[in-house]
């Protein structure tokens, strides 16, 4: 067999735009992509926005359904919950052009008394999608587990037809197989040292390989996909709920207006690992919040969805938010989550008036904020961000030994990278960019990983990319 097997694996918690660089290999025309295996269940989405700006959100379909060319498979690691399989197959299959999706034969069914056990039962966070539910039906052999049944054009196939039709390309010297990852290193059930707040399963390249019933010795490479600040899912459930859904190791939980107000100045928002640790306070100077702006944000608090009260307030949200308890992290977030509840992304802050621009002081101008912030693609609730975690990062490298790190999201670093194309050494030559700063943070990030940073997204379209070094390698036989 030849070593022509690519891994895509998320190397944080989630979130870091799997279904982005999925899609930026199905659409690489220097490569030949044979087949696309997924294990995925419909606990998270894979989001791939083409060149035009066109979503497609894939939940147990290979993201590879983008290239008309390449064969398709969902592996017995998956789980599958047909109302949304359905909806799914039906939004994305013109995408198809007359091929099949090979289902194997052990992808169990997800039913409701799977989600309604999950609710009863999981206290530690989860999103209540059933897949850990399901999952524990399949390892005791339960009798009342169903499996996936032929649905138009995804078919179900044996083990043994799985494996022959696998090898066809796994023994093809001249195209790729690409294994579509799931979930994060760091929501491993195992080895996160995450646990309860996990998921139900490993996450790893090996793990992958175990799934889809391909041999180690097909992997010719695992590109690891992170981003500048890792996420973790909401503390509030769809049913109105707060539950702790975990922190990201040591790294310290931000707020959304941290990286906003990082990315606006180039600069790192929090005195952490990274090397040039520079303060928050650094980005901007405050002036203190005067009275009249103290009841300006009372009043936006007072208008606030109740979901965001319970996030500012970590559930707390019926206690009274007065004046003396209003500090200035506190007032940025519920003026940012006053405007976004108003689904404004874009305004004018009342209590920031002077802005620190790379060591410029620009007095009496209004400071025109950009929120960054992200909802999940499944729970449609807003994402916790933490900053960086270095020591998990490592380990999850030394576990995975990826070849290429893909760090997406780099626009949270320096606004000024938003929707970038092009080489590496081009893009810099902006003189808006920090260069220093952005520099030093991919250096470090390189020398602590001993991992080289290949290439950066800056935004979630297809070309949306930084071209940094050559990433997919060539099959070796």
């Amino acid at each position: 067999m030849a070593q022509n097997v690519i891994a895509v694996l998320d190397g944080a918690a989630g979130s870091c735009g799997k279904g982005k660089v999925c899609g930026r290999i199905a659409t690489d025309i220097t490569i030949i992509l044979g087949a696309s295996i997924t294990n995925c269940m419909p606990n998270a989405g894979h989001t791939f926005v083409d060149d035009e700006g066109n979503s497609f959100v894939f939940r147990n379909i290979p993201t590879a359904i983008i290239n008309p060319y390449t064969e398709l498979f969902i592996g017995p690691g998956s789980a599958i919950d047909m109302d949304v399989f359905v909806k799914e197959y039906e939004s994305v299959k013109d995408l198809l052009k007359g091929r099949k999706i090979y289902v194997h034969e052990m992808v169990p069914l997800i039913e409701e008394r799977h989600k309604r056990y999950e609710r009863r039962h999981i206290k530690s966070g989860s999103t209540f999608k059933g897949c850990g539910a399901v999952a524990m039906e399949k390892l005791i052999r339960d009798p009342r587990t169903k499996y996936f049944e032929t649905y138009k054009d995804a078919v179900v196939v044996s083990s043994k037809e799985w494996r022959d039709r696998l090898k066809e390309h796994l023994n093809n010297p001249y195209e790729y197989v690409m294994l579509e990852g799931a979930q994060g290193c760091d929501l491993g059930i195992n080895h996160s040292g995450e646990f309860p707040h996990t998921t139900q399963r490993n996450v790893s390249t090996t793990q992958m390989l175990s799934d889809s019933g391909i041999p180690a010795d097909c992997l010719l490479q695992t590109i690891m996909v992170i981003r500048p600040f890792p996420i973790r899912i909401s503390n509030i459930t769809n049913d109105g709920r707060y539950i702790n859904s975990g922190s990201y190791g040591t790294g310290r939980q931000l707020t959304w207006t941290d990286v906003n107000l990082g990315a606006l100045n180039g600069v790192y928002p929090y005195r952490g690992n990274c090397p040039y640790e520079v303060y928050l306070e650094q980005c901007y100077h405050a002036q203190p919040i005067l009275d009249e702006n103290i009841d300006k944000i009372l009043t936006m608090y007072k208008y606030l969805p109740a979901e965001y009260k319970m996030q500012l307030l970590e559930g707390k949200y019926k206690r009274k938010i007065r004046s003396n308890n209003v500090d200035l992290e506190r007032a940025l977030e519920i003026e940012r989550l006053y405007w976004k509840s108003l689904k404004i992304r874009e305004y004018t802050s009342v209590i920031i008036k002077r802005i620190s621009n790379n060591g410029r002081v620009f007095d009496n101008c209004d400071y025109i904020i950009i929120d960054l912030s992200e909802m999940t693609s499944v729970t449609k609730k807003e994402r916790k961000i933490f900053d960086l975690d270095i020591e998990k990062l490592i380990s999850n490298c030394m576990d995975n030994h990826p070849s290429g790190l893909y760090l997406n999201f780099a626009q949270q670093l320096d606004l000024n990278l938003k929707s970038k194309t092009g080489n590496y050494s081009d893009i810099i030559k902006d003189t808006r960019i920090n260069k220093d700063n952005l520099d030093r943070y991919l250096e470090w990030i390189e020398r602590e990983c001993n991992i080289p940073v290949v290439e950066l997204g800056t935004g979630p379209k297809n070309d949306e990319k930084i071209i940094v070094k050559r990433m997919i390698r060539d099959i070796r036989v």
